[in-house]
């Protein structure tokens, strides 16, 4: 498996990932529109601002996707998602840590945010390093949410 810049056509695929506009709005915020359309996630998800990463198996097939944006004077990790079908076996893991391998340089701080009732998502995160830090921001979308930082 290998990580690498996502696609259109990987949008396409996870769009189908999420059933319910709640399981695209814990994935994307609150800004994203359901049901799913690529033109308009594309404008959700800041495909034009961001890095857009997916995690593929050998053959092809999308594990997982992530993007990278540049905030809080870090790498901020965000949309962070495996394949419905392929949780629980450890992609998360894999997945962050091309992340973070893709940074190339020990210099670089993360930080991402992750919501307090997803307890698996802020367990992974804890293990690999990151730590709940005061968050940057006061905005009613994030409320929910844990922010963490890994220093580097």
């Amino acid at each position: 498996m290998k990580i690498r810049p996502a696609n259109e056509q990987d949008l396409l695929e996870l769009s189908g990932w999420f059933l319910s506009e709640s399981e695209a709005n814990n994935w994307g915020g609150p800004s994203i529109h359901f049901p799913l359309s690529l033109e308009q996630l594309k404008i959700d998800i800041e495909w034009n601002v961001a890095h857009s990463y997916a995690l593929v198996e050998k053959n092809g097939d999308l594990l997982g996707f992530a993007q990278v944006f540049n905030k809080f004077g870090c790498k901020h990790l965000g949309r962070i998602v495996v394949s419905p079908k392929m949780r629980g076996r450890k992609l998360g893991y894999k997945l962050m840590a091309a992340l973070l391998d893709s940074a190339g340089t020990s210099d670089v701080s993360f930080s991402l945010f992750v919501y307090k009732d997803n307890i698996p998502a802020k367990n992974l995160y804890e293990s690999i390093g990151f730590e709940v830090r005061a968050s940057p921001e006061r905005r009613p979308e994030i409320k929910d949410c844990i922010f963490m930082v890994k220093e580097t």
